[in-house]
């Protein structure tokens, strides 16, 4: 053998896929990996973080008053305006215009925070034009926590979370 034809074959194994496999390569692409599941987890925590700050927001962010004075959530294509004086609770519906929406084909039930953590079922009823309303008779401490759930005839249109003062 000469120098010349150890050097050829040595060369060719060092260059070779196969040869490689367990060195630098398999090193860098288990660092290429790790880095890759850190971005991903990375990004995932901060997708997730931002969508519970969203859902914590209660729906999408309206830029207009309340026009009644209550708080309004989107609950499904229709967007409510919840409005409580003394025992009186009522639902104001509006498209995404703004528009009045006819309540006589709609019903809500809210699922109320009493006084003393107790949870109570209001059942909204039609009340003309585009209102559902009902009373209630036990109290609240502070604000009017609820939870409501608006159908249309036996179909859900959407839930939403409330949370005001009282008046």
């Amino acid at each position: 053998m000469t120098p010349g034809s150890l050097a050829t074959p040595s060369r060719n194994r060092k260059s070779s896929p196969a040869s490689l496999a367990g060195t630098d390569l398999t090193i860098r692409s288990e660092k290429s990996r790790t880095r890759h599941l850190l971005r991903t987890g990375f990004l995932a925590a901060c997708l997730l973080a931002i969508g519970d700050y969203a859902f914590a927001q209660g729906g999408h962010g309206h830029s207009h008053a309340a026009p009644n004075g209550g708080q309004i959530q989107q609950i499904g294509p229709v967007e409510g305006e919840l409005l409580v004086k003394g025992s009186d609770v009522t639902l104001f519906l509006v498209d995404e215009q703004e528009r009045k929406i006819d309540a006589s084909s709609y019903a809500a039930t809210a699922t109320v925070l009493a006084r003393g953590n107790q949870q109570k079922t209001v059942e909204l009823k039609p009340a003309g034009d585009n209102k559902l309303a009902a009373k209630i008779d036990f109290p609240v401490d502070g604000k009017f926590r609820a939870s409501l759930t608006l159908k249309k005839g036996p179909a859900e249109v959407g839930k939403a979370r409330y949370n005001l003062d009282t008046k």
